[in-house]
């Protein structure tokens, strides 16, 4: 008798993981991570080479079991449901697993078969993915000949048959060139509205082009996860940047701590004054009302830019730094 449930113990998260843990030998890869994923949209799992993320995404996909704690894919539990989990997750591994010698129809046709898709509807579900992902114009040519970005495509269209509810890609568009990488992006948007797609990579700025949520592992631990925005108000700047016709520290150490200015002059007989501030908004506009009673002309006044990528690095880099002091 199979202990695989006619349907989800819980439908409500597409992925839960409460303390998961895998080691391999004495090495640990993944150590106590908590993930809490809704049915659809594109969530990213963000972090350094050798983070753990592999080893994560392939417990989700059930390629191997935790060796502790909790984790549920589209519901079914994935100590017990191994094989309802894998049922339920299409997975695109970095390079798209092709036979060369078979054309993308006869590949997928080989892995329905795989999948349990019945005969009868087999023909109709290989032109609906190869339709899906815009690979039917070379669905007669041999995978060895296809360009990577057409065997991505192939790889996604195999990840997708039978309609699994989590689409797992771990690192999809290596390889791939501009113009692919923003078609596939669209595609995995697009996926993303009817299901979870689990996106895997080391590039912030990939995950940010087509990722609603965001969870960053470092060192096989989870540091972080929140939707894409609040990850983006992290990297909001509390530094702030004046240029003005005149020098304005004087008028601004009334407002503002003395080491949290500096100022200097400009080529062009401008100054510019940065100002360090716990409230961005509050500080530019203490610093314009500053500015204003002294008549300065102000051609410039915004928070400096703080981009995402130093967001993360800094998040990494402090959590190594704690774990080398103890």
């Amino acid at each position: 008798m199979s202990d695989r449930p006619s349907s989800p113990v819980d439908g409500s998260r597409g992925v839960f993981a409460s303390g998961i843990s895998k080691r391999f030998g004495d090495a640990v890869a993944v150590e106590r991570v908590d993930l809490s994923l809704p049915e659809r949209g594109v969530c990213g799992l963000l972090g350094p080479n050798g983070a753990g993320k592999s080893t994560t995404i392939r417990m989700i996909a059930g390629v191997f079991a935790p060796d502790a704690g909790e984790l549920r894919v589209a519901g079914f539990d994935a100590r017990r449901n191994a094989a309802a989990v894998r049922a339920s997750v299409g997975y695109l591994p970095e390079s798209a697993p092709l036979f060369p010698e078979l054309t993308p129809r006869e590949y997928l046709r080989y892995r329905a078969g795989i999948a349990g898709i019945p005969r009868a509807r087999m023909a109709s579900e290989i032109d609906r993915v190869l339709e899906r992902c815009d690979a039917h114009r070379f669905g007669s040519r041999c995978c060895g000949t296809l360009s990577k970005g057409m065997q991505q495509r192939v790889g996604l269209a195999a990840a997708i048959l039978g309609d699994p509810r989590v689409v797992i890609l771990d690192e999809p568009s290596v390889g791939l060139d501009p113009s692919q990488t923003i078609t596939f992006r669209g595609l995995v948007r697009e996926l993303g509205e009817s299901r979870l797609v689990l996106f895997s990579s080391h590039l912030l700025a990939e995950v940010e082009a087509v990722c609603t949520e965001l969870a960053v592992i470092a060192r096989g631990r989870l540091l972080a996860q929140e939707s894409i925005d609040g990850f983006r108000a992290r990297a909001s700047s509390r530094r702030l940047s004046v240029e003005s016709d005149r020098p304005l520290s004087a008028v601004l150490s009334r407002e503002f701590p003395a080491d949290a200015l500096e100022e200097s002059g400009l080529a062009d007989g401008w100054w510019r004054t940065t100002v360090q501030s716990e409230d961005a908004r509050a500080g530019l506009e203490r610093v314009g009302r500053a500015a204003r009673a002294t008549g300065a002309v102000v051609r410039r006044l915004e928070p400096e830019p703080v981009s995402l990528e130093s967001v993360f690095v800094a998040m990494v880099s402090t959590r190594h730094e704690g774990e080398e002091r103890r």
